[in-house]
C-alpha cells in the first residue's frame, strides 16, 4: 500500500467513524433531555398530587367539614410539607433548565395554606360553624395552577427547542460528514480506477514488449538448455572424479600401511646387524667408520619411529571410533608415567589442574592425542628457562576443551597451518613430523578442533575441543 493509497483509506475509516460518533453523541444527548424532561415532569406532577383535590386541598376541605375528625389536619400538614419539598425541587431543576425558575403564585398559597392550618384548631375550638369557617378560610388557589400549568407548557416548550435544535445540529453535521465520506469515496473510485488504468497501460505495454522478444527469449532458451547440459556433463564428470579420488584416497591409505607395514620389518634388521655389528667391531673400527655406522644406526631409528607413526596414522583414518566420557586426569597420569624418562631429562615441572572437565572422546585416541601434545612440549623446550607445562580445562554447553600450555620456543603465526601437515617439521630436534597430523586426524575422527595460540619465543597453548555428547556412548564412522 502505497503513501497516498494509505491516506485515503484512513480519511474514508475517519469519516466512517466521525459519522458513528455524531449519531451515537445525539443517541446520548437526546436520552439525558428526556431524562431531564421525565424527571421535571415527574416532579410537576407529584406537585399536584399533594396540592390539588386529592391532596392538601381536599383534606383543608375534609378538615373544616369533619371537624370532629382530627385525622384530615394530619394529612393536609403531611401534604403542605410534601408539597413545599416538591416546590423547592421544580424551582431547582427548573432553573437549571430555564436559568432561573420562580413560582411565587405557588409558594404564597402554601405559606396561605400554612396560616390557615395553624389558625383552624383554635376556630373550631370556638365552635365556630361552617359557613363561617368557610368565610374565615377561603383562598382563591386558582393562580397557583395557571402558574403550575404555566410552568409545565414554557418546560415543554423549550424540551420541544431543545430537541429540535439537537436533531438539526446533528442532521446538518451528519451530513456535512456524509458528504466529505462521499467525496472521499469518490477519491478513492478515481484513485484506483486510475490505478487500475495505468497497471492496464503498462500491462499492454508489456505484452507489446514480452511479443517482440519472444524470439530472443527462444533463443535464450536455447542457450540456457546448452548449458544446463554442460552443467549436468561436468556435474557426471565431477561425480565420476571424486569416485576416483575416492578410490585414490583409499589406495593411498592401504599403500601407506602396506609401506608402513613391509618397511618396518627389514629397518628392524638393518638397525639389529648395525648394532651387532658396531657391538663386534669396536676395537678395529676406525672414527670414520664408528660416525658412519652410528648414522645408520640412527636413520634406520629415524625410519622405524616414522613408519610406526604412518601405521598409528592409517590405523586412525579407517577405524570407526566408539566414544565415553572419560576422566581426563586418569588418562593424563597414565601418560605422564609413559613419558617420566623424557619429563626427568628435560627437568620439566607439570601442574594438572584438580577436577578436570571429562570429555566425550575414545580413550585410547585421546590418550595419543595427550601423549603427541605432550611430547612436542618436552622436546621444543626453551634451554634458557626451565620448563613448565600447564594442563586445564574449560567448558560451555556445547564443547569440552583441553588445553595443555607451555613456556617452550613457541611457534610463529604464519606456520599454524602448516603444522598439521604431513612430515611438517620447524627445527631439526628429533621427530617425525606426523605427531600433529595424527592429532588433527583423531580429533576429526571426533568433529573437533584443534587450537593453537602462540608466538614465536613466548611459548605454546594447544586446545583440544572435543563437542559434548548426551549419550553415555556414541559411535562414530570412518
Amino acid at each position: 500500500m502505497n503513501t497516498k493509497n494509505a491516506v485515503l483509506t484512513t480519511l474514508l475509516l475517519f469519516f466512517i467513524t466521525l459519522e458513528v460518533l455524531i449519531a451515537l453523541d445525539y443517541e446520548s444527548k437526546q436520552k439525558e433531555l428526556n431524562q431531564k424532561r421525565v424527571a421535571i415532569y415527574t416532579e410537576i406532577n407529584e406537585l399536584k398530587s399533594q396540592i390539588g383535590f386529592v391532596g392538601l386541598i381536599d383534606n383543608f376541605k375534609n378538615a373544616i367539614l369533619r371537624a370532629e375528625d382530627s385525622l384530615y389536619i394530619d394529612k393536609a400538614s403531611e401534604n403542605l410539607r410534601e408539597a413545599t419539598i416538591q416546590l423547592y425541587k421544580i424551582e431547582l431543576q427548573g432553573g437549571l433548565i430555564l436559568g432561573e425558575l420562580k413560582m411565587p403564585a405557588t409558594r404564597d398559597m402554601l405559606t396561605a395554606y400554612r396560616e390557615r392550618l395553624t389558625l383552624l384548631p383554635s376556630l373550631l375550638d370556638k365552635n365556630t360553624n361552617v359557613r363561617e369557617l368557610g368565610r374565615y378560610l377561603s383562598y382563591d388557589d386558582e393562580p397557583s395552577h395557571l402558574e403550575i400549568a404555566a410552568i409545565y407548557q414554557k418546560l415543554s416548550a423549550l424540551f420541544a427547542s431543545q430537541l429540535s435544535d439537537l436533531l438539526d445540529r446533528s442532521f446538518k453535521l451528519g451530513l456535512l460528514v456524509m458528504v466529505a465520506l462521499l467525496l472521499t469515496l469518490v477519491a478513492i473510485i478515481r484513485f484506483f480506477f486510475k490505478k487500475q488504468q495505468a497497471a492496464l497501460e503498462l500491462s499492454k505495454a508489456l505484452n507489446v514488449k514480452m511479443e517482440s522478444h519472444e524470439i530472443d527469449m527462444a533463443r535464450s532458451q536455447a542457450i540456457l538448455l546448452s548449458v544446463m547440459q554442460d552443467v549436468e556433463k561436468e556435474k557426471r564428470q565431477a561425480t565420476t572424479l571424486n569416485k576416483k579420488l575416492i578410490n585414490k584416497n583409499k589406495q593411498m591409505e592401504q599403500f601407506i600401511y602396506t609401506v608402513s607395514h613391509d618397511l618396518k620389518s627389514p629397518l628392524v634388521t638393518i638397525a639389529a646387524f648395525s648394532q651387532k655389528l658396531q657391538a663386534e667391531l669396536v676395537d678395529t673400527l676406525t672414527e670414520k667408520q664408528s660416525y658412519r655406522l652410528n648414522r645408520i644406526i640412527q636413520n634406520a631409528d629415524n625410519m622405524e619411529l616414522l613408519l610406526a607413526d604412518l601405521l598409528d596414522l592409517s590405523r586412525i583414518v579407517q577405524q570407526a571410533i566408539t566414544t565415553t566420557n572419560v576422566n581426563v586426569n586418569v588418562v593424563i597420569e597414565q601418560q605422564c608415567l609413559a613419558l617420566e624418562e623424557a619429563i626427568g631429562e628435560a627437568n620439566a615441572r607439570i601442574k594438572v589442574a584438580k577436577n578436570l572437565d571429562p570429555v566425550s572422546a575414545n580413550e585410547r585416541l585421546l590418550s595419543e592425542v595427550i601423549l603427541n601434545l605432550l611430547s612436542n612440549a618436552l622436546r621444543y623446550l626453551e634451554p634458557a628457562r626451565p620448563l613448565i607445562i600447564e594442563i586445564f580445562t574449560t567448558k560451555t554447553s556445547s564443547a569440552t576443551t583441553l588445553h595443555i600450555k607451555d613456556n617452550g620456543i613457541g611457534i610463529d603465526p604464519k606456520y599454524h597451518q602448516l603444522i598439521f601437515d604431513l612430515f611438517e617439521r620447524l627445527s631439526t630436534t628429533k621427530g617425525s613430523g606426523v605427531g600433529l597430523t595424527i592429532v588433527k586426524t583423531i580429533m576429526d575422527k571426533h568433529k573437533g578442533r584443534v587450537l593453537i595460540e602462540s608466538q614465536l619465543g613466548e611459548g605454546c597453548c594447544v586446545s583440544v575441543k572435543f563437542p559434548n555428547v548426551e549419550q553415555n556412548t556414541n559411535t562414530i564412522a570412518s
